[in-house]
């Protein structure tokens, strides 16, 4: 047999703190009577020993209310006043008011208009539940989800209107739509059935295509034997020529605005490339996700200045005996030279300021310290540095966005460096995978891989769809407008995100957010014509009047989205 433990269980231990509140309440009330003589001559008084109210069962004092003079003579009183069961125990007697205010004939008492303890709490738990049901927002239109997706699931009522299997002219005819990019629903030649026009929002580009490896997402964590391709290096030179010219040809597409964005996943970052125009800024950018340390001072050494939208303002200055920047800045740590808000005459000020003062190893010097002392103390002040520029590494933090010209200089900066292809691995000397919604030199037209299957919820029947594969931020709203007009029931999506691109969205709303608030004509100017600059860059234009818009409430990461027939809206 084994023996007791001697841990007990919270069960176990609540029981026996209400037996000894149970014991110490049945000694206050058996001492109470004998306290409470005011006078030592006086004839004592004969205790009353009242135990019905424990054997019958009726609740006792809340053992955690405050135990004071003034509660035990509120009990007393209470104790002594006789409660009428068919008085429905007004409010008045639960306030523990004189017995003479509450005794009354039953018949007398009105008890639908009487404020009983009962009536109140229904009207209190009513009013409490409609002020706290929660209000769902609706909304006409997608917000613009910037993250890559690994799956999307449908979900409706009813059965969707296309199948696994397509027929020869709706393949044709999604393939047709998506390459020329034109809109099938008015199309008078093309295929416009629910079929044909699902299977051309499933199409994407890609470059490189290997059928033997999966090249997104990347899980460059795993263990695995190291590809064959970095043990031959004529391959390994050939797939890099190939896909030096695919990375050129995107990125004058972009520059161009015949391409609206495409994305660079790598083994250790995400980058996404952006046109002018897009979510009202008037000038390519490129968001790179997660970045490291070491990176970000390769990026400095190039001298491609960045900013970090994501970073804590404590955060975005190491270097504390500087001049302050504002708290709306989100300028990254040790590169002054972007601080574009301090007018040039503080910045030769500055200058001229620093250029007079001391070197701080001379002044210690002077005072008596060692050269290995400030050998020391420098070392300790690089570590403590770096540790503070360390800290948001492979976080969404750590989120680097190069604007302008700079975004042509990190392109240069992308297209020869080496370290961005991995040596050992699964994926040694592959490089990176580039994604478009548009096609370009060398890629691969991909579609996105489905399932269809029913489920049953709470004995109900729901059918399902499975999307598997890099679901693009304009795949999305397709395929939604493509169900609201031909599902005509609801439906609800939920997504599997790549989860270092969920920084995308985030720092693109922080973008919107701080162009909003700028009021210079020449912006305002320049985001009229956004739209139609980007023309021809392969999106619909429902999708690029949305695309376009410079709202940030335009910009939100999504996980779930529903659709209501009734009133043609979603909620998310």
């Amino acid at each position: 047999m084994e023996p007791t433990s001697p841990w007990k269980t919270p069960n176990e231990v609540m029981q026996l703190h209400k037996l000894k509140r149970r014991k110490k309440a049945l000694q206050d009330r058996m001492k109470q009577p004998l306290c409470s003589t005011s006078n030592e001559t006086s004839a004592p008084k004969i205790v009353d020993l009242d135990f019905s109210r424990i054997l019958n069962g009726d609740k006792r004092k809340n053992p955690f209310s405050k135990d004071n003079a003034e509660q035990n003579k509120k009990l007393k009183l209470a104790s002594d006043v006789q409660l009428d069961e068919s008085n429905d125990k007004t409010l008045f007697a639960l306030l523990k008011l004189p017995a003479k205010v509450v005794e009354k004939p039953p018949t007398e008492v009105n008890t639908e208009k009487l404020s009983t303890f009962s009536n109140l709490l229904q009207k209190f738990t009513a009013d409490h539940s409609v002020e706290t049901k929660p209000v769902e927002a609706k909304y006409k239109h997608l917000t613009i989800d910037w993250a890559l997706k690994t799956k999307l699931r449908l979900m409706s009522t009813k059965p969707f209107a296309w199948t696994s299997k397509l027929k020869a002219s709706e393949e044709a005819s999604g393939i047709t739509g998506f390459v020329r990019c034109l809109d099938t629903t008015s199309s008078p030649t093309l295929d416009t059935s629910p079929r044909a026009r699902f299977h051309q929002t499933c199409l994407y580009w890609q470059h490189p295509q290997l059928p033997w490896l999966q090249l997104f997402p990347r899980s460059s964590g795993r263990v695995a034997a190291t590809s064959f391709i970095a043990t031959n290096p004529e391959l390994k030179d050939a797939l890099h020529r190939e896909w030096t010219e695919s990375f050129r040809s995107l990125f004058q597409l972009l520059r161009a605005l015949h391409c609206p964005y495409f994305y660079v996943c790598a083994n250790t970052f995400t980058c996404l490339f952006r046109a002018a125009g897009l979510c009202g800024i008037s000038e390519p950018c490129a968001l790179i996700s997660p970045t490291t340390r070491g990176f970000r001072q390769t990026l400095r050494q190039e001298d491609i200045e960045f900013t970090m939208p994501l970073r804590p303002d404590h955060k975005k200055r190491l270097n504390n005996s500087e001049e302050e920047r504002p708290k709306s800045s989100s300028f990254d740590s040790c590169y002054d030279t972007m601080d574009d808000s301090k007018p040039m005459q503080n910045a030769q000020e500055k200058d001229q300021d620093s250029a007079d003062e001391e070197d701080p190893d001379q002044f210690l010097s002077q005072l008596g310290l060692e050269t290995e002392d400030l050998r020391k103390i420098n070392n300790a002040q690089a570590r403590a540095s770096a540790a503070a520029e360390s800290s948001v590494d492979s976080a969404a933090q750590s989120l680097v966005l190069v604007r302008g010209a700079e975004a042509q200089a990190l392109f240069n900066f992308l297209l020869n460096c080496k370290s961005i292809v991995s040596d050992t691995g699964p994926f040694a000397g592959v490089p990176p995978t580039l994604l478009s919604p548009t096609a370009f030199h060398g890629g691969t037209l991909q579609s996105l891989k489905f399932r269809e299957n029913s489920v049953h919820v709470e004995g109900k029947k729901y059918y399902s769809m499975e999307l598997r594969g890099p679901v693009l931020p304009t795949a999305v709203p397709a395929l939604f407008a493509l169900l609201r007009r031909s599902a005509r029931a609801h439906y609800s999506a939920t997504f599997a995100h790549l989860q270092p691109t969920l920084a995308f969205s985030w720092a693109a709303h922080a973008i919107a957010r701080d162009e909003s608030s700028k009021e210079n004509e020449p912006n305002q100017f320049t985001k009229a014509f956004n739209k139609e600059n980007l023309s021809d860059c392969g999106i619909s234009e429902d999708l690029l009047q949305l695309f376009c818009s410079p709202d940030p409430s335009m910009v939100k990461s999504l996980d779930s989205v529903k659709y209501n027939t009734e009133d043609d809206t979603y909620t998310w």
